[in-house]
């Protein structure tokens, strides 16, 4: 039961993340040629680069993660932009610009840790490819009412 919860529980913050995550992404996608002239350069790799991985991030990344393909790195890749945006990008500005890469952040090193779980296609696959089963936990032994103990 424990299992199913965490499993469960895992499901929806990969989902809800994604999508929120999306949400601040496709914008950028939209309006991409009146961004990228206004866009930082918080890596010393270009403002076009720079927005082009963001993009990466945040749209391509978050659509993986939704799928549950590749989470670990989806997870990780994102963790990385909200790092970036945290403490390159908004280095001189109040705490609260800082509050929600970082709250972004801790949910994606979250499910870094506990990889997309197994409503997932990186569980799918596993189990289609290398015939891997899920670890289950051992039932405890049942004991028949009236039954010596």
């Amino acid at each position: 039961m424990r299992r199913t919860l965490a499993e469960n529980g895992i499901f929806l913050l990969r989902i809800s993340v994604s999508l929120l995550m999306l949400s601040h992404g496709i914008p950028k996608v939209l309006e991409y040629e009146t961004r990228v002239l206004q866009f930082p350069d918080p890596l010393n790799v270009g403002s076009e680069v720079s927005f082009q991985l963001l993009i990466f991030a945040e749209v391509g990344c978050s659509i993986l993660l939704f799928l549950g393909l590749l989470g670990r790195f989806a997870s990780v890749t994102l963790f990385i932009a909200m790092m970036v945006a945290a403490f390159v990008h908004h280095f001189n500005d109040a705490w609260a610009m800082r509050e929600l890469p970082l709250l972004y952040a801790a949910v994606y090193a979250t499910l870094a840790f506990t990889g997309p779980g197994s409503p997932s296609l990186d569980a799918w696959f596993s189990r289609q490819v290398f015939g891997k089963e899920e670890p289950t936990s051992p039932k405890p032994n049942r004991v028949e009412p009236g039954a010596p103990t």
